[in-house]
């Protein structure tokens, strides 16, 4: 939290508890936990927040909780999350309008207010949407390749697609960058349907198994209402998960190592025309999330348009915060975004991305050429990111 606080000009102060005793200012107590099943059941992080701590937080105005944790976005019917969370801040006396939650899912406050009425409960805390990925990304990518310290080892040539290395004459040999990490449930759905299509041929595509080898997914009716699709799924499935790992530059071990899985080749995107996103969340069910990470930003930076597998009302957000998105793009119709049934949505990208590996790479290229103006202000917005602005936001919900 402190260096997205030092990139975005946050001005801020540590201090010791004898400080907060002798002003009127706020302080925070500050806990940023790595991950959910690690963080939040008993004894957890409120469990050891020393006594003396303890005690001002529950006893002085002016000592509050900042629960810094906007890497995650999922539902807040995750087990081990919300609820251990209110019965923390009950065993240990914490008055819950002294908890503030900074959490990924943009649409927390209206999620969380959903989620306390299914529960018939109520509650005081307090939370903020927050994505963090765009700056996180946006200084990986300066410490990468732009900065006057950046990363010696990596050359941005090599990297990074320039406007000026586009090749309006030439004709792409590939269709589309599918780059998949972490084999989430709906990324093993959506990898096997390019295969069984024999999309595989016409594409760039990677699926590392990073982190473990997953079995098969059971929720299938989460991802398509297509009977015809949903009678061989889970054989389509376990068909493509034989086939993995699929390697496309770094491999699961490597993958971690420095920012690996930040960077990429970009003859891949040079030589393709679209790239498929799937993202971290794309369930809506039982809450409906928007989360928003990195992958959204990584074709944008390599001159790509994308059909993306994520969140409802991805686009919209993306163009609220000042992107061009590709509707009509080779017949691509964005209303998939504003599907509600994570499955529906997924079906009606899934079509957008069938018409889009159907036409001629002759078509394709020109209609490529058609959107090149605004796939270079989609990088340059990126580019240009006020971090100075980022979280002025943020800041004020804090004061309020």
């Amino acid at each position: 939290m402190e260096e997205m606080f030092d990139y975005a000009g946050v001005k801020y102060n540590k201090c010791t508890l004898d400080h907060a005793q002798k002003s009127s200012e706020t302080f925070w107590y500050h806990i940023q936990p790595e991950w959910i099943d690690l963080s939040f059941f008993y004894e957890n992080v409120f469990h050891y927040i020393d006594e003396e701590y303890l005690r001002a937080i529950r006893m002085e105005d002016n000592v509050k909780i900042l629960l810094w944790f906007p890497s995650e976005g999922f539902h807040l019917n995750m087990p081990r999350f919300i609820e251990d969370i209110m019965y923390s801040l009950a065993d240990k006396g914490i008055p819950e309008e002294k908890l503030y939650i900074v959490f990924g899912d943009l649409r927390i406050e209206e999620n969380f207010k959903t989620y306390l009425q299914k529960k018939k409960i109520d509650s005081k805390i307090k939370t903020f949407g927050l994505n963090i990925f765009e700056l996180n990304y946006w200084i990986e990518t300066n410490r990468m390749y732009f900065s006057k310290n950046r990363m010696t080892e990596i050359n941005p040539n090599a990297e990074l697609v320039h406007q000026s290395e586009v090749n309006f004459e030439e004709h792409r040999t590939k269709r589309f960058v599918c780059r998949n990490a972490n084999p989430r449930p709906h990324r093993i759905f959506v990898a096997s349907q390019l295969y069984k299509k024999g999309y595989d041929q016409l594409g760039y595509i990677s699926f590392l198994n990073r982190y473990y080898t997953p079995g098969i997914p059971h929720n299938i009716n989460d991802f398509t209402k297509d009977e015809t699709i949903l009678e061989t799924a889970h054989e389509d499935m376990k068909e493509f998960l034989k086939k993995t790992p699929i390697v496309l530059d770094e491999n699961a071990e490597t993958i971690g190592t420095d920012l690996n899985q930040r960077r990429m080749q970009k003859e891949h995107y040079l030589n393709s025309y679209f790239s498929i996103i799937n993202e971290t969340v794309c369930d809506s069910f039982p809450g409906d999330p928007l989360f928003i990470t990195e992958k959204i930003y990584q074709p944008m930076l390599q001159l790509h348009p994308f059909v993306v597998f994520g969140s409802r009302g991805t686009l919209e957000y993306l163009q609220d915060t000042g992107y061009r998105t590709f509707d009509k793009f080779m017949l691509i119709d964005e209303k998939y975004d504003r599907a509600s049934n994570s499955a529906d949505r997924m079906d009606q990208a899934m079509e957008c991305v069938r018409r889009l590996c159907a036409f001629d790479l002759e078509i394709l290229h020109k209609e490529y050429i058609k959107i090149f103006d605004n796939l270079v202000y989609n990088q340059q917005h990126f580019l240009k990111l006020n971090r100075e602005e980022y979280l002025e936001k943020f800041v004020k919900w804090l004061k309020q």
